[in-house]
């Protein structure tokens, strides 16, 4: 996909990590950073040169991961080459990073730092709250029963965890999403101060 369509189809709906900072759970940007992105379509020249480099790196990091978890947990993935649009809302969109083979699952790669998120929000059962409502989102545009997330951690430990469907946590996520899509983005109103992540 060239730079520009693939920012410019980001723009035109809500992806998984989107809902994150709308639910103000995204450190890296805010429900008002979200909302500044959709409503600035066709104006994506400037975002080009940071997608480049990030891209790259991203696609060869996420590649190496999906290897180590086909090895560690025996499952094999292949690639989803595909934006997915759902079937009811077409402004809920994502890319996920692979189709689990031979069950209905998905599986989303990850890369972290050290300390942030916390090296404790991946210990045991625990998983980042960002994580567990992005693989919610996305196992409702693909349809997906589970969704195993796997992270390479400041590039010496790698995880992976396992994420069933849960209808409640998704229906909350329609509905923050339809309600963000509606009235914040469509209406070019931006959402209020004390929705704003800081």
């Amino acid at each position: 996909m060239v730079k520009g369509d693939f920012i410019k189809k980001e723009k035109m709906g809500i992806n998984g990590s989107d809902i994150c900072a709308i639910m103000g759970v995204n450190k890296n940007k805010s429900s008002y950073d979200v909302y500044l992105n959709k409503i600035s379509l066709g104006d994506f020249s400037s975002e080009e040169k940071e997608i480049s480099e990030a891209n790259y790196w991203d696609c060869t990091v996420k590649e190496i991961i999906a290897k180590e978890f086909s090895i560690r947990s025996g499952k094999k993935v292949r690639k989803e080459n595909k934006q997915l649009i759902d079937e009811e809302y077409n402004f809920i969109i994502g890319n996920i990073d692979r189709r689990v083979i031979g069950e209905n699952s998905i599986l989303i790669c990850k890369t972290e730092n050290a300390f942030f998120p916390t090296p404790t929000e991946w210990s045991g059962e625990e998983l980042p709250a960002n994580y567990l409502l992005e693989c919610q989102h996305y196992m409702r545009i693909s349809k997906a029963d589970k969704c195993y997330i796997a992270s390479l951690i400041s590039g010496k430990k790698f995880v992976y965890k396992e994420i069933l469907r849960d209808e409640d946590v998704i229906n909350m996520i329609i509905k923050i999403e339809k309600d963000f899509w509606f009235n914040n983005v469509l209406k070019k109103v931006p959402p209020k101060v004390d929705s704003i992540c800081v």
